[in-house]
């Protein structure tokens, strides 16, 4: 008996000391905050902004909390800012003011409110004076959040201590990556007819005119990768044309297909590697041009199987 009267204890122990370090912890926080507030992350809900989606949109569900649950809050300021990744910065944008989310659009939550926010790829764009050709799949939006208080105070990441930002308690970051995915939504594999021409064979830098126009077949087979497949010709027949050679192919030879992009993965028999340039896509046709590392090149037309159109973020405005 004495002994589950003292584990009964302990446990009685434990548990207050635990309830009253967390009481701290917020405690300390509003105190030395002067009243202060926090954006606790409840859901994301949708973080990337898939490329070609008219309806894509970063989407987070977040709790405000400060010392009159939620009472001081004015309003939280959204803002975003971009990283180009696909062209050495060249489409960068600073931070800017996206839009203002009210106290009085904040919906109800478990004692505290919340705040639905959400920022269509269309705000994006014209907030930061983007093109909708100048973003594609590895860029980055950055989206931060700042609750404004209704004294003029304001708070964010700039200003939240660790136990905000970074704790587990309050999972406050208020910064948020939304980054620029591709979805692979169908197959490009098939046996497509093609017709290539202004072939040249290398190696000069130059080339040397070749091959004529010829037609042909490619096979491009699904594998274990989404959006990747193997190629049975890397050249679309420049091999036989020009050089008299079988196909441009290896057991590592693929295509890739990445946003709107077509690449070239791998080598050839020789242990050359592709360079694929998109010149224009219409409907079912993709027109190519494409060089090696051994200065083969030529242009290539290819029609996907079945008479389908190529994918829609591939088709030439």
């Amino acid at each position: 008996m004495k002994k589950i009267v003292k584990s009964s204890i302990l446990i009685a122990l434990i548990f207050i000391a635990a309830c009253s370090d967390n009481n701290n912890v917020v405690d300390d926080v509003f105190a030395n905050t002067t009243s202060g507030g926090v954006l606790r992350t409840i859901q994301v809900v949708s973080a990337d902004i898939a490329v070609g989606e008219p309806n894509a949109e970063f989407n987070v569900i977040v709790e405000v909390q400060d010392a009159k649950d939620g009472a001081l809050s004015d309003k939280i300021d959204v803002y975003a800012r971009f990283t180009d990744n696909n062209n050495a910065g060249a489409n960068d944008r600073s931070e800017t003011l996206i839009k203002s989310i009210p106290n009085s659009s904040f919906i109800g939550g478990n004692r505290l409110p919340r705040a639905d926010v959400k920022v269509s790829i269309a705000e994006l764009l014209a907030g930061l004076n983007l093109a909708s050709d100048q973003y594609s799949g590895g860029d980055r939006f950055v989206v931060r959040l700042a609750l404004v208080m209704k004294d003029g105070r304001v708070f964010s990441n700039n200003n939240g201590n660790a136990n905000i930002v970074g704790g587990s308690y309050f999972n406050s970051p208020f910064v948020y990556n939304s980054n620029v995915v591709c979805p692979i939504n169908e197959s490009l594999a098939g046996t497509h007819t093609f017709q290539s021409f202004n072939m040249r064979r290398g190696p000069s830098a130059a080339g040397v005119a070749c091959g004529g126009t010829i037609n042909g077949t490619v096979t491009w087979t699904d594998t274990d990768v989404a959006g990747e497949y193997t190629t049975s010709d890397l050249s679309f027949g420049q091999f036989g044309a020009c050089w008299g050679d079988s196909p441009a192919t290896s057991a590592s030879a693929k295509i890739k297909w990445f946003c709107k992009k077509l690449e070239a993965l791998g080598v050839d028999q020789y242990g050359d590697s592709y360079t694929y340039t998109m010149v224009t896509v219409s409907g079912n046709q993709m027109t190519i041009d494409w060089i090696n590392t051994y200065n083969d090149r030529g242009r290539t037309i290819i029609t996907r199987q079945g008479g389908a159109n190529w994918p829609a973020i591939f088709q030439t405005p």
